[in-house]
């Protein structure tokens, strides 16, 4: 019967107009929205910008924000952090890319940023390099993944035409990923550090890092230039074994780590890194987290 209805509902015509028509009138609940998926090209709205278009592809994230919001559903209060924090960057960093959500906002928000995101699996890539060119954005899009080392690395994934999480991680993938990250790719990497000096920056201001628990790697592939630059992190923690790697690393540099609850909308500071309340930290130095903390009281 699934079967069936899976084929009826993608003979249906015209299912964007049809659903952006309902979404005038009303949102409806998550247990159903989540089935009234399509293909095509969407607005995404930003208040006090032009915004972006987004292909929708059919995946659970594309679909939140077409019915929710950029800032209302999907990750919404690291979206709204990541929307504050951009305004006042000028070389922002998106690691592990996917499609581009966090670099085409950064883009929309911030027009004269300097952009790179980072995605290593080609035909992800081929969707995040789509999504930029669709918008006439500047994002430099860079199909290499960071690590700890240059050269080639696996990458563990899977074999579908979405990919929601891939790692480097070969524990993470068998631990976490369920038997679904079972394909292995090789790819190219490169460090941080290495990076810098290719592009001769001065600078870097905000990192966006998601890359299934290979975040310390990243940060020890960027320990020459960490100390001098002193960026704003965006940072995905699905483990206490990944926070306490990560809080060593930071520690020694003074950083602040507030906690994010995305299914809530808040935010806490902590004194230190474990498991996020769902996904992300914000870890930043002290001016940014003064400034934050003014923003929640």
């Amino acid at each position: 019967m699934k079967k069936i209805l899976k084929n009826f509902y993608t003979l249906i015509p015209a299912k964007k107009v049809i659903f952006s028509f309902i979404k005038i009138f009303w949102t409806p609940p998550h247990s159903v929205y989540k089935h009234l998926y399509f293909n095509g090209i969407f607005n995404v709205r930003i208040p006090g910008t032009k915004g972006f278009k987004l292909m929708h592809h059919s995946t659970e994230i594309e679909n939140d924000i077409f019915w929710q919001g950029l800032t209302e559903g999907w990750e919404k209060r690291s979206m709204k952090l990541w929307i504050q924090l951009c305004r006042t960057s000028k070389v922002i960093l998106d690691i592990g890319a996917n499609t581009g959500i966090y670099s085409l906002t950064a883009n929309a928000v911030n027009e004269s940023a300097t952009i790179y995101a980072f995605e290593p699996l080609h035909r992800i890539y081929q969707k995040l390099k789509r999504n930029n060119e669709l918008n006439h954005f500047h994002i430099v899009c860079i199909e290499k993944a960071l690590s700890d080392r240059e050269g080639q690395q696996v990458i563990y994934e899977n074999d579908g035409p979405h990919v929601n999480a891939a790692t480097l991680n070969q524990y993470t993938a068998e631990k976490y990923g369920k038997g679904l990250l079972n394909k292995r790719t090789v790819i190219s990497t490169t460090t941080l550090d290495n990076f810098i000096e290719t592009e001769n920056l001065p600078k870097v201001d905000l990192i966006k890092l998601d890359v299934e628990t290979h975040e310390p790697q990243v940060i020890e592939g960027y320990k020459q230039y960490i100390k001098l630059h002193k960026p704003a992190f965006l940072i995905e923690v699905l483990s206490d074994d990944v926070g306490e790697k990560l809080q060593e690393l930071f520690d020694p540099l003074e950083y602040f780590y507030f906690n994010i609850d995305d299914k809530n909308d808040c935010i806490r500071r902590v004194d230190g890194i474990r498991k996020s309340d769902y996904f992300n930290y914000l870890v930043c130095p002290g001016e940014t987290a003064d400034n934050i903390k003014a923003t929640l009281s």
